[in-house]
Formats: C-alpha cells, structure tokens, sequence
C-alpha cells in the first residue's frame, strides 16, 4: 500500500505508522488473553479506539480470536444497541451467515437476499428489532458457538446509564457474567460515569472489569516519532516545534495528528518546517472549523457561552464555583453557573476528572480563545512557558 500521509487520524492505522502505546498493548492484550473484561478509559480524541483496533490487528488476537467493535455513542436503547451489535456480528462473519440466520429466529424474516449472490444481507432498521432482550440473547448465543472465542469491544460504554429503559445495566450485567466464548473491553471517555458504574458497590458492573487508564503518549516519544515520520519522506520538521505543539495540545493525539497530517502534505520535499509554519497550519484549521464551531455556540445560552468561554481561556478548571472564578470572568449567582456546567457536560463540550472542568476538543477550545481575542501564537507562548 502506498502511503500518500504517514500522520493517520482515523482509528485504523497501520503498525509501523503506530505511535508507541507498548505498555498499554500488552496490558490490553494480557488482561483479555487471560478471560478477562476489560474497562478502558480515556478522554475523547486521545486515541483508546486506535489503541483497541491496533491490539485486535496484532497477531495473538488477529489469529486467535474473533473480534468486533461496536461504538454506541448515538445510541439511546437496548434496541439499537442490539441493531450495532447484530450489524457488526453479521458483517464480520458473513462466512457462517447461515448460521448466523439460523440462531436469529427472532429477525430471520427481516433478512434480504442479493438478487445475484442470494447471499443474505443485513438490510433492517432497528425500528424492526420487537424484542430486543430477546434479540440480545440470540446474539451472544451465536458468539458463544463460534470455534474461535470473542472479543466485543464497546466504546462509549457509559452511553447505557442515559437508555429509555431503566434496568439495562443489570440487565447486560447478568447476561455478560454467564459467557464463557466470549468476553468484553468497556471503552468509553466520560471517566467520572464509568468509574461510578464499575467501581461503586452498588452498581450491577461493580470489579466485573480490570482498568486500563489511558494517558497521552510521553512527550518525548511522540516528537521522535513526528519527528522520524517527516525525515523518512524527505522532509524536515524542527523537534521544538513538535514540542510546542504537544504542549499545546496537551497531548491529545489526535489534534496533533490533525495538525501535522496537513502540515506534513503542505511541506515540499528537503523542506525544513517549524512553528511558523505550524501556526498558520493551525489557523487554517481553525478557520475550516469556524463555521461549525459558531453553530455550536449559537445554540447554548449566553450563560452557557459565558461558562464555556471562561473554561477555553483558563484552561483546566479546578475550582469553576470559586468566588475567585466566577468574579475573575463575571459569570454571576453559582447556582447559574451550576445549571451552565450540568447543560455543557451533557452536550459534552466539557469534560470533567476529579473536579477539574476542562475541554477536550483542543481546536474549539483554541478557536474559542482566539475568537475572544488570545491570538493562537499568544496561546501557543502560553502552554509553552507555563505562564
């Protein structure tokens, strides 16, 4: 395959144009070799659904077992859980589609056929799915008599606490605990929602999961990594301004990977870049982005706008209910500005660890700054000094 940019940002990416993640390889690769289900948490963009397509492309699991992920993030029932669920199965094993056909009684007259082939095809909407427990079982019946075992990995698992149905943690809980061919990686961003589901006594998933963490790559490791893509395409890029950007970024693979994916197709052959060169990338970004972002914000209340604006300019929030904060950005009554974070988290433009509200989209929350008048160069000094 010939590759045009080495800087991949989609979650399928070749081996050799894979940045590091040893450690969280093999721990991954370990904890699900050994029967276990793992939960797997990190903040948005920073790359947990690389990280798992990577492990079920390496060897011990490629070979060994039969995989599949699901990303139910806009989902909001057991019945379109089901739907992705039965969609990913089918299209993965469309060599035992007879079988498959077979142990779905409960949706076998929902199947089409291609006209030339008379190979079934999965052609029905989730509308058609009446009982969706039922559907359920007859899936993981089906993973359950595979001869290879089964790896289902669902990313934005906390998305089921938010279903129309009530009871489909408990539900899921007592189906999952009496597999045995089967076995599970939980991934999800929102970490605060996920450690109350796996690790609060009275939660159906309580211990039922080993933790994997995920942090941003050390800051090192990338900048060699940039640093020896550019190199090996005749290109030159200055290790400082890979630096700069990781800082700016704080690490967030993915707005670097964005950023140096449009740099790196700018650059001409024994061309040496740096951080001029990086900004005006990363103004041509934001610009890009600015007629999405504006939708964005003309959508939320001027408190809201207000809270978000506050957050993009300081950056990681600690304390966002202070007298120091609120007074510091002229936000108003606390109890106006509780009601602005509760509406922000659950559009998820903010996020929030261990009290700390900040954003995770880096080009919003630049876009942001910039737009209230943080030029990106002056944001750009900012991460850099620590000022």
């Amino acid at each position: 395959m010939q590759i045009v940019n080495p800087f991949f940002t989609t979650s399928n990416i070749p081996a050799e144009f894979f940045c590091d993640r040893i450690q969280e390889s093999e721990e991954l690769i370990r904890e699900v070799t050994n029967g276990n289900h793992l939960l797997l948490m990190s903040p948005r963009r920073l790359g947990k659904t690389g990280l798992v397509n990577h492990c079920f492309a390496s060897k011990p699991l490629f070979n060994n077992y039969n995989t599949f992920f699901i990303d139910i993030y806009d989902t909001s029932s057991l019945q379109e859980l089901c739907f992705k669920m039965g969609k990913e199965v089918f299209e993965k094993t469309k060599g035992k589609s007879s079988k498959f056909l077979e142990t779905l009684k409960s949706l076998r007259g929902e199947f089409t056929y291609d006209p030339v082939t008379m190979s079934p095809k999965f052609a029905f909407s989730f509308g058609q799915i009446h009982n969706p427990e039922h559907t359920l079982d007859e899936i993981l019946e089906y993973l359950e008599h595979l001869r290879k075992p089964c790896l289902v990995a669902i990313d934005e698992f906390q998305q089921i606490a938010e279903y129309e149905e009530k009871n489909v943690e408990a539900l899921l809980r007592s189906k999952i605990q009496r597999l045995t061919n089967t076995h599970f990686i939980f991934s999800g961003s929102e970490r605060h929602l996920l450690g109350q589901m796996f690790h609060s006594p009275a939660r159906p998933f309580y211990r039922s999961a080993g933790t994997l963490v995920l942090k941003p790559i050390e800051r090192n490791t990338y900048v060699h990594f940039a640093e020896d893509l550019f190199s090996r395409y005749d290109k030159r890029i200055d290790p400082e301004s890979i630096t700069g950007l990781y800082n700016l970024m704080e690490g967030y693979t993915y707005f670097m990977q964005r950023t140096l994916n449009e740099l790196f197709s700018a650059t001409e052959k024994r061309a040496l870049v740096g951080t001029t060169e990086l900004n005006a990338t990363l103004n041509h970004i934001l610009d890009a982005e600015s007629v999405g972002f504006s939708t964005i914000l003309a959508q939320l209340t001027k408190g809201q706008r207000a809270v978000l604006a506050a957050i993009a300019m300081e950056g990681n929030v600690k304390n966002a209910l202070s007298q120091d904060f609120l007074a510091r950005n002229r936000l108003g009554a606390v109890s106006s500005v509780q009601a602005a974070l509760r509406s922000l988290l659950k559009k998820q433009l903010i996020s929030r660890t261990e009290g700390t509200y900040y954003i995770d989209d880096k080009f919003l929350e630049l876009w942001i700054r910039r737009s209230y008048g943080k030029s990106l160069e002056e944001s750009w000094q900012e991460r850099n000094t620590g000022e």
